[in-house]
């Protein structure tokens, strides 16, 4: 049987249907494609049997920074699997998720990097700052703490490359800092594989609760993670039982953080790691 998912939702969700498919494709003789965004291609390579892009009019018609689960907010599971139903290629079953299926088997992997990089000590940020979409600004930390702790950090280990990581649509831009340790990589341009990639060399990663996390502990880098779901991201989301820290805020209010004491518990963790 030739077989069809559709990845646009949330990023947490999109490990999960990656793991789903290898979960099949190690079961059964079906032919697996995906339809999804090319900065997700590297989540379904080795994996599925054919990676297809989105149409270029989907974005037109539908907001991807709109993600929830599966899906997108606001739309109904209907009108999204009408509009794939006449996209996908000839002789495929669309078989796509847009609601919440957490029942879903799975079998999780480390994803594959593409690229060696040296092997160079390196603690890594990920600044996240969202203002549109599912939770939007409700799990934005405030720049100022990031700035803080990567200053700390920088000051605390100078021999060790602090790296801030993402996109400048999903994450602070963080150029304020001149430490000769620090290096600001959020830019156009960045993507999934580059993450992965960097996790040959991260010692630890940092940021509040968020799909890159779950990746970071995916490819078994020790994360201090800020958030609300303890449990969630300790422990049904850390697949691979990876060492992390949790450090709990309000669900609805994460610029309430205690900074300096979240900070110094950054720090412990980074010795700890060591």
């Amino acid at each position: 049987m030739k077989m069809m998912y559709v990845d646009i939702g949330e990023l947490g969700w999109s490990l999960y249907l990656s793991a789903h498919i290898r979960w099949l494709k190690q079961r059964t003789d079906n032919h697996i494609g995906v339809m999804t965004y090319i900065d997700r291609y590297c989540l379904y390579r080795n994996v599925a049997d054919i990676i297809y892009k989105v149409p270029d009019d989907f974005c037109v018609k539908f907001n991807r920074n709109e993600a929830s689960f599966f899906g997108i907010a606001g739309t109904s599971n209907e009108e999204l699997k009408g509009y794939f139903v006449k996209k996908i290629p000839t002789g495929y079953k669309f078989v796509g998720y847009f609601g919440c299926y957490k029942k879903i088997k799975t079998e999780f992997k480390p994803y594959s990097y593409n690229k060696k990089l040296n092997r160079t000590k390196e603690i890594l940020i990920l600044p996240r700052c969202r203002n549109t979409g599912y939770c939007h600004n409700l799990r934005n930390l405030p720049k100022k703490f990031y700035i803080e702790a990567i200053n700390a950090l920088c000051i605390k280990f100078p021999d060790y490359t602090i790296r801030a990581m993402g996109i400048p649509s999903g994450a602070y831009n963080i150029s304020e800092i001149k430490k000769t340790n620090y290096v600001n990589d959020v830019r156009e341009g960045a993507d999934l594989q580059d993450l992965i990639n960097r996790c040959q060399v991260i010692m630890v990663a940092i940021g509040s609760q968020s799909g890159p996390l779950k990746i970071t502990l995916l490819q078994g880098v020790p994360t201090f993670i800020i958030g609300h779901q303890r449990k969630r991201h300790m422990k049904i989301d850390n697949w691979m039982s990876t060492k992390a820290e949790f450090y709990g805020v309000s669900r609805n209010k994460y610029s309430s953080i205690n900074s300096e004491d979240c900070i110094n518990k950054i720090i412990a963790f980074v010795e700890r790691c060591q």
